[in-house]
């Protein structure tokens, strides 16, 4: 992450398609969208009791995140799209949704992943390894709190588009076995709106009563 986020983000001039890719508004919108309409409403048959409230609570947290600086960002960068080689090197794989958006997004996708739960020791050290790096290769533009102010409203948007994710393609396209993650996606997102209840009332109020 620390060489996507810092040594690619220096070259992107270099790919102006990329470049022009951002992962904007519009599609923080379509992923919580994506999470009402194929998990709430599709996999939970739940009923919205506030529509209009939660509607601006997402149009909050949408513009919030899209306000952050932005970086080359895989988008999707959890534990299934990580490569181990014979000799030990990594590579990443399915990034063909790359955009420049908010680092934090990435870091959420594979310190929360619900695919695979690191332990909570191991997962503080890794991302304050990231943090030192990405501090430091900033040249003081960007601190230790300013990233972490970014991270909550990342990964409440990152396990809503993987709730949604799983509503679509087990209900949908018939591929069952993701099922059997909605209970950690769920109760990482219920961990990340239990730290932000107040900003998101409507939005706690409708998680916490989810059932895995």
């Amino acid at each position: 992450m620390v060489t996507l986020h810092i040594n690619v983000t220096g070259h992107v001039h270099e790919c102006p398609l990329l470049r022009e890719r951002i992962f904007d508004y519009r599609h923080l919108r379509w992923e919580t969208d994506y999470f009402i309409s194929r998990f709430v409403m599709g996999l939970r048959n739940t009923v919205i009791e506030n529509p209009a409230g939660l509607e601006r609570e997402f149009h909050r947290l949408a513009v919030r995140v899209d306000s952050f600086p932005r970086a080359v960002i895989h988008r999707d960068l959890q534990s299934r799209n990580i490569m181990v080689m014979k000799r030990g090197e990594l590579r990443l794989i399915d990034f063909q949704g790359a955009r420049m958006g908010p680092p934090a997004y990435d870091v959420a996708s594979v310190l929360w992943d619900p695919y695979y739960r690191l332990r909570d020791d191991m997962r503080e050290r890794l991302l304050e390894y990231y943090t030192d790096k990405v501090v430091s290769s900033s040249g003081g533009a960007c601190s230790r709190k300013h990233f972490r102010d970014t991270l909550l409203p990342c990964r409440l948007q990152r396990h809503m588009q993987a709730l949604g994710a799983y509503g679509f393609l087990s209900a949908v396209k018939g591929r069952k076995y993701f099922l059997k993650h909605v209970p950690e996606a769920l109760r990482l997102l219920k961990e990340d709106i239990s730290l932000c209840r107040d900003e998101y009332p409507e939005m706690h109020r409708l998680i916490m009563n989810l059932q895995s």
